[in-house]
Parts: C-alpha cells; sequence; structure tokens
C-alpha cells in the first residue's frame, strides 16, 4: 500500500468531524419529507462512522501490507472525502438551494459508488484486520443506502416530498436496492445492521406521523433484509466449509 494511500485515507478520516463541526445543525432542518426522516438519535451512527475509518487509518499505518486493505484503501479515500464535499453543498444558503440539491444527491452517489467498488474488490479477499475494515465499508455503505433516499426525497418540491406515495415509493427503492446489494455482493454483517438502523429509525418516525404506508414498508423492508442477510451468510458459511473439505 502505498504511502499517498495511507496519508489521504488519514487526512480524508480527520476531515470528516472538522466539517461536521464546521457545518451548523439548523443547515438539515427541513419540513419536506419529514414523516420519513428518522429522529436525530439515529444520525448518532455517523460518530460510530467516523470513528471506524480512524480505525481504518490506524490500520493503513500498522499493516499496511494487509491485501484486503489494498483493496479498500482507495474507494474509502473517495468515500471519505465525500463526506466532506456533502457537506459543504449541504451547507449552501437557501439562495443556492438547486445547486446545494444537485451537489448533495450526486456526491451521494459517488460515495455509494466508490463503497460497492470497495465491498466488491474485498469479496474474497483475506487479511489482517479484515473485520475492522470490512466492517467499516459495509457501516458505511448501509447507512448511505438508504440516506441517499431520504437525501432524495426532502430535495423534492415540498408537496411531493410530503406525498405518502412518493415517501413510501422512496422506503421500498431503498429496501430494494440494500437487498440486491447482500444478494450480489455478500458485504460484512454490518451492512445489513446499518439498514436496519435507518429503517427502524424511518418506521418510527413515520408512525410518529401517523404515515402508515411508509411506516409499513419499512417493517417489511427490515424483516426482508434480515432474511436475505441470514441466507447471505448461511450460503457463504458452506462455500467456505466446501471450499476447505
Amino acid at each position: 500500500m502505498s504511502t499517498l494511500a495511507r496519508i489521504l485515507l488519514t487526512l480524508t478520516a480527520l476531515a470528516m468531524p472538522v466539517t461536521s463541526i464546521s457545518v451548523p445543525p439548523s443547515t438539515f432542518d427541513t419540513s419536506p419529507g419529514q414523516a420519513i426522516t428518522p429522529p436525530g438519535i439515529f444520525f448518532a451512527i455517523w460518530g460510530v462512522i467516523i470513528v471506524s475509518c480512524w480505525a481504518v487509518a490506524v490500520v493503513a499505518w500498522v499493516k499496511p501490507e494487509s491485501a484486503v486493505l489494498r483493496a479498500a484503501a482507495w474507494p474509502l479515500v473517495i468515500a471519505q472525502a465525500g463526506f466532506s464535499v456533502w457537506l459543504v453543498f449541504a451547507g449552501l444558503p437557501r439562495s443556492a438551494v438547486i445547486i446545494g440539491s444537485i451537489g448533495t444527491v450526486a456526491t451521494f452517489a459517488v460515495i455509494i459508488a466508490s463503497l460497492l467498488v470497495a465491498m466488491a474488490r474485498m469479496r474474497g479477499t483475506t487479511g489482517q484486520w479484515r473485520w475492522v475494515i470490512a466492517g467499516t465499508v459495509g457501516l458505511y455503505a448501509g447507512w448511505s443506502s438508504a440516506a441517499i433516499w431520504l437525501n432524495v426525497i426532502t430535495d423534492l418540491p415540498e408537496s411531493w416530498a410530503n406525498s405518502p406515495i412518493v415517501q413510501t415509493a422512496g422506503v421500498a427503492a431503498a429496501a430494494a436496492g440494500v437487498v440486491a446489494v447482500i444478494v450480489l455482493l455478500r458485504p460484512s454483517r454490518s451492512y445489513a445492521v446499518a439498514v436496519i438502523w435507518a429503517l427502524i429509525g424511518i418506521a418510527s418516525s413515520a408512525a410518529s406521523f401517523s404515515a402508515w404506508a411508509p411506516f409499513v414498508v419499512a417493517l417489511v423492508g427490515i424483516v426482508i433484509v434480515i432474511a436475505v442477510d441470514v441466507r447471505s451468510a448461511l450460503v457463504s458459511r458452506k462455500e467456505v466449509a466446501t471450499a476447505s473439505a
């Protein structure tokens, strides 16, 4: 693993909390789509993601020869840098709302794409501290897979963002996308954990606003994600056992 990759992995990880502090919390106060926006406590997962990214940066200096680290390093650099870029767009004044909306969604798309690349490259790769690296990528990707849809909906005109049909479609799309990722890439269990955390938050918010359609879809999504993730884990174990036999 190159020194440049390690330096950028460290700098982008350290930049995440710095940019978080620089953007005032009031920036994220929004009424459109509020019925499916998880309560504030659920966003504490970002703290876990940031600390996990720091852990990967430490591993990069301690065990740079790890194959799984080499597979995930550059995509994770892009994803970590994307976090700060997303906050810059989110912090733009209301006079630049269109630029901010397009920028946040586009940045989220880049973040997810890079994390998917990381998961694809890590599949079947072994190495020291794999659980830290794969766990971090999975957690970041899982939360982002749900968050991008919330981002899209809250950026829509208020009449659309508050539509139960649009909200339900967004939750369903998030769940469907997650299931596809689990089936195709078999990511770390942390991926499903982050998604389930997001769906619980969505269901909680939807129930408080009596938005029963997205509430039901979120609950169904939780059940499906758990079932698919468990099946994926069993298939992976069976393949490992067969290969070892």
